[in-house]
């Protein structure tokens, strides 16, 4: 297999110089509203086919429009196409144990080998929602206690739906869930209404193939939603980028119905400290 079967973009929207260093391609979500100069080998997301006007509630999935939308044809059948954020990153399975902005790039995933090749896509690992003290409850999720007291005792009951009810829309979900085809439909809220984890912060690497299929039924699904949320109310961070929210959902459902795939590292990099970062 080439050694250049991986091609990672890394979305960020405001300019950090370390970035210049990274063996990655840098995308500028919701570029269209920027007013600050980028290098000129930086990707805009408000060129060609693009949706960069809809990056207030839109957050990353403008540039993985872009993407899908003005990259994907340049490559095979056989290659990967990843996603990461300034902040967050993939690493080789032998990193170093120390890692900072000043050795990031020695340590990043630049390539698919070995027994990986076997797998469609990798993630990082799950995000458990469970454990929520019982202030937290009460304060977020009264609603919530009256359709299921369970979930004052028992942290089976505290399912990804509960977590997005409580700290972005109520019955955000299962709303969104009623302009999906009835069969995914059907699936979709088993696994909302069961699992306890799920697939965080919108990165992943996919074969070209597969990640072509999840942009096309994210987008199609995600285009729907805009009819059932009233933009005008959405009030603070966790509300007014729900249509990226919903898709972090919508993509661990997917990739783990549709994808073998396997946990690989990856790092968050504290970009006020640059000696700082923490795996993931």
């Amino acid at each position: 297999m080439k050694s250049n079967n991986l091609k990672i973009y890394c979305i960020t929207n405001k300019y950090f110089d370390f970035l210049d260093n990274l063996d990655i391609n840098i995308i500028v979500g919701g570029s269209i509203n920027q007013k600050q100069q980028f290098p000129k080998n930086w990707l805009l997301d408000s060129t060609n086919d693009n949706i960069s006007n809809k990056n207030q509630t839109f957050g990353t999935l403008t540039s993985l429009y872009w993407i899908w939308k003005n990259e994907l044809q340049k490559y095979g059948n056989d290659d990967w196409v990843g996603i990461c954020h300034y902040r967050r990153y993939w690493l080789n399975e032998n990193h170093e144990k120390k890692i900072d902005v000043h050795n990031l790039n020695d340590n990043l995933m630049k390539s698919i080998t070995g027994n990986n090749l076997k797998y469609d896509g990798f993630v990082v690992s799950p995000q458990n929602v469970t454990g929520y003290k019982l202030m937290k409850i009460l304060k977020k999720g009264k609603k919530n206690i009256l359709r299921n007291p369970l979930i004052l005792f028992k942290k089976k009951h505290h399912t990804i739906n509960l977590h997005f009810d409580m700290f972005h829309i109520y019955n955000g979900l299962n709303k969104a869930s009623a302009v999906m085809q009835e069969t995914e439909k059907k699936h979709f809220l088993k696994y909302i209404n069961s699992k306890t984890q799920y697939l965080p912060f919108s990165i992943f690497i996919l074969k070209k193939e597969k990640f072509q299929n999840l942009c096309i039924n994210t987008f199609d699904w995600i285009f729907k939603c805009e009819n059932l949320f009233d933009k005008e109310k959405l009030k603070g961070y966790g509300q007014i980028r729900i249509f990226d929210f919903l898709a972090e959902r919508y993509f661990s459902f997917w990739i783990e119905k549709n994808i073998k795939y396997k946990i690989l590292p990856g790092i968050f990099v504290d970009i006020n400290n640059n000696d700082k970062s923490n795996f993931i």
